[in-house]
């Protein structure tokens, strides 16, 4: 694999103008382009730059409408709902942070969901805002059925993240961002097209079968993170994120890959908690709980790198596939 080094700013620049050559407006690729490179600052290119042609993929498509006009409403003191209008989810949630800010700073928590959106990518983008604001974040996402229950092999559920950012007293301090599945589906998509096996434990085929072919996987069902444990999590994600928005449950959402079928249509929600309205303590507890961790040999608290790496980012650039630089130019072109 060929790679270079380009900058930050070079990124999201070539990042907006490939979504907006494929129908993406201005504002909207500007805030997908600066959620995908901040991804690739902070170490985790499974959310980056190689998202922007599946995304542009599907815009061309008409599976995502690049000019959609997201809509807030506050429903109740502590409970806002966005409505993403079949267009990308950075936007959408972008447009309903400062409402789930202002409402939990009053009323100590409070609650977003979004409906008729798509894949958010990496959702510790949405909720490390919250944790500069000295609140909890809590994320949650569904995505198209990709993964069978234990003992099953018809998928029902998405790979489902979920995320959470904790406040310190200099910002965030804890940094969690995960699917429920044993990895994400991003991680299938790059071994098969490097040609690479994938390890048992990963998917299993459509008869449900253990396989390690990442295309067998990909036509099957990704295993859950923890076997049951994991399926639990994973549908406690989808209560939250699709039954409590009015999104696509994961079974009824068409693919984020491909032509198949319209609009997605999954959601996504956000919990906001102040903690100094519950405990005025939280940040000492929180402290002495990071230093548990890494007062011993070998660990880290989660999320701890991603500010060296942006840091370094910043400073070096960061190395990119040739090959993705080249496809990007190759999207923007169509407009010239």
């Amino acid at each position: 694999m060929s790679v270079v080094t380009s900058s930050i700013s070079k990124l999201e620049t070539l990042s907006q103008a490939a979504l907006v050559a494929s129908g993406a407006s201005e504002d909207a690729a500007r805030s997908v382009a600066r959620a995908v490179v901040k991804a690739e600052s902070e170490g985790n290119n499974i959310c980056g730059l190689l998202y922007i042609p599946l995304l542009c993929e599907q815009l061309k498509y008409g599976k995502i409408d690049g000019q959609a006009q997201a809509t807030v409403e506050i429903t109740a003191p502590g409970a806002i709902t966005v409505d993403a209008a079949d267009g990308l989810a950075h936007p959408a949630i972008d447009l309903g942070l400062p409402y789930l800010v202002e409402a939990t700073k009053k009323l100590g928590i409070a609650a977003m969901t979004v409906k008729n959106s798509t894949n958010c990518l990496a959702l510790s983008h949405f909720v490390l805002p919250l944790a500069q604001e000295s609140l909890i974040g809590l994320g949650f996402a569904n995505c198209p059925a990709i993964m069978a229950p234990p003992g099953g092999k018809t998928p029902v559920l998405g790979t489902n993240p979920i995320a959470m950012a904790i406040p310190g007293k200099e910002g965030p301090m804890i940094v969690i961002d995960q699917s429920t599945s044993a990895v994400a589906m991003t991680e299938l998509i790059l071994r098969r097209d490097r040609g690479e096996l994938i390890p048992e434990g990963w998917a299993l085929d459509q008869d449900g079968m253990p396989t390690t072919d990442p295309t067998e996987g990909l036509l099957g069902s990704m295993t859950p993170n923890g076997g049951h444990k994991g399926f639990g999590v994973a549908l406690i994600v989808e209560v939250l994120s699709a039954a409590l928005s009015g999104a696509q449950l994961s079974s009824q959402a068409s693919p984020y890959f491909g032509d198949q079928g319209g609009p997605s249509r999954t959601g996504q929600s956000i919990i906001a908690i102040d903690p100094l309205k519950f405990n005025p303590g939280f940040t000492e507890s929180i402290e002495h709980l990071c230093h548990s961790i890494e007062s011993q040999s070998g660990t880290r608290i989660p999320g701890k790198n991603r500010h060296h790496n942006i840091e370094n980012a910043k400073k070096n650039g960061l190395l990119i596939d040739s090959f993705l630089l080249r496809e990007l130019n190759e999207l923007i072109s169509q407009i010239r």
